[in-house]
């Protein structure tokens, strides 16, 4: 009997670790002690050209497609290279892990049609948005409102 409960044991330990599998390319933010609401309203604010879309669970936010001209960010349009953000908020509570991934887009002809193949993983452009989360972190917690800092004992 103790065989199998160390054998149930094992197997679940190991599909744990397999659900929880990271993106390597992603840079990874740890223990954000931030309220998921919060932390929305801070990736929002913190890409560059606004949302495209988010999941139905609101944890996967993902940017519009930009460019960078001249240390300015742009809506990429018709480009033929453009970028977009990737951040996810992984955890079921406080305090939450961040990934953030940078995907570089290339427009190549497929089959008479011009379609996105990502080309590769922009890590600079990743630790700008980290920054920006954490300075914006940093703001959130000064201008605090009394009535979140009030306890009733």
């Amino acid at each position: 009997m103790l065989r199998y409960l160390l054998i149930l044991l094992f197997v679940s330990a190991s599909g744990c670790a397999l659900l929880m599998n990271e993106n390597r390319n992603a840079l990874r933010m740890r223990d954000i002690d931030a309220s998921l609401t919060e932390l929305k309203v801070i990736v929002n604010a913190s890409v560059p050209v606004g949302l495209r879309t988010v999941s139905a669970n609101g944890r996967e936010l993902v940017s519009k497609h930009f460019i960078i001209t001249k240390d300015r960010y742009k809506p990429a349009g018709d480009a033929l290279e453009r970028f977009f953000v990737q951040v996810t908020i992984l955890g079921d509570r406080r305090p939450y892990d961040i990934e953030i991934l940078v995907s570089h887009e290339r427009r190549v002809l497929r089959n008479n049609r011009f379609v996105y193949v990502i080309v590769n993983f922009d890590e600079d452009l990743a630790r700008e948005m980290e920054h920006k989360i954490r300075t914006e972190l940093s703001k959130r917690r000064e201008d605090r409102n009394i009535v979140d800092d009030f306890r009733v004992y």
